[in-house]
């Protein structure tokens, strides 16, 4: 009788074992969240599903990784899901080459499985950077779409800590993470586009985006994200030596008021024939609202947040680059 007792509890035992090993090794379903910062909704909807259901496909047949069936498997849905946020990716930057097929179907499988077992922290952190930003600038609802990196823009796993993302519109923020983003990265990041969302809510904001207002841009939202998380290090806090400061002026100043989206990419990616670094964009635009902070210690955040560009670089020490 005792024999037997000792067997049964090894069976089940066994049974036990096996079973708790076969659930780790599940891929979760993804879930949404939804909370509220003061009287500001947000929202944070994850795409591994979509991403899984084409490159499940693409792996299946590799005829069938496409541009179009990554259009109807994961293009199309987000964008069902944005439409009533007034999201496209048709605006002045060609947001389609952030959702793209990959050459590495199973890497970015693998990635998105390995994703969709973080997305609790994931969300959590998340979560935690945009109560930091709604309590510290008051904005509309907002909504986050979290979806793994194509692993074809490996800088983005070595150059941007596994983090990358884009504002689509003033509701609508889209993350791209690989499985091994950083943290503080990643709450830097959602900070710096969040910025992003609350300006473009300015109903009076006059003119487009040209080449000095996209440096302003992107100099404002790192002003918040680093005063929110000054501890971060995104890749580009190094500043400008004085002479890289000098020649980007130059060439700023010069094309100031265009709207070419390839001109504003020379100043991000960099120009070696022209000896332009990358990130000047950031670099030089930070140094700008960094400067008009320190003449106007008075000013709140909010006030600094919509003001026009022309304004800021008017009270900076950069005003030689207003002509008028």
């Amino acid at each position: 009788m005792g024999t037997l007792i000792k067997k049964l509890a090894i069976c089940i035992a066994l049974i036990v074992i096996v079973g708790c090993s076969n659930n780790g090794g599940e891929t979760p379903s993804q879930s949404s969240m939804e909370f509220e910062v003061g009287g500001q909704s947000f929202k944070i909807i994850p795409l591994y599903e979509e991403v899984l259901d084409y490159t499940n496909e693409a792996m299946e047949n590799t005829e069938l990784n496409t541009s179009g069936e990554y259009y109807s498997k994961v293009t199309q849905p987000f964008l069902e899901s944005a439409s009533h946020e007034e999201a496209s990716l048709t605006g002045g930057l060609d947001y389609s080459t952030y959702f793209s097929p990959t050459s590495s179907v199973q890497t970015l499988n693998e990635q998105t499985v390995e994703l969709l077992k973080k997305q609790e922290e994931v969300n959590k952190a998340i979560k935690a950077s945009l109560t930091k930003s709604g309590k510290s600038l008051e904005g509309e609802n907002k909504t986050i779409y979290v979806m793994p990196v194509n692993p074809d823009y490996k800088n983005i796993q070595n150059e941007m800590k596994g983090v990358s993302a884009i504002t689509v519109s003033k509701d609508v923020i889209v993350l791209f993470l690989s499985p091994t983003y950083e943290k503080e990265m990643l709450e830097y990041a959602v900070a710096h586009e969040y910025h992003h969302t609350v300006f473009l809510e300015n109903p009076n904001r006059a003119g487009g985006m040209n080449l000095l207002n996209g440096f302003v841009f992107e100099g404002k939202a790192d002003s918040f994200a680093s005063q929110l998380y000054p501890e971060a290090n995104p890749p580009w806090s190094e500043p400008l030596s004085a002479e890289e400061e000098k020649r980007v002026l130059e060439a700023l100043r010069e094309k100031s008021d265009s709207t070419n989206a390839e001109l504003y990419s020379t100043f991000q990616n960099g120009d070696l024939k022209k000896d332009i670094p990358k990130w000047s964009n950031y670099k030089l635009g930070f140094k700008i609202v960094e400067s008009y902070l320190r003449h106007h210690p008075e000013a709140t955040m909010k006030e600094w947040t919509m003001m026009n560009e022309r304004e800021m670089i008017r009270g900076s020490d950069y005003n030689e680059l207003i002509s008028e």
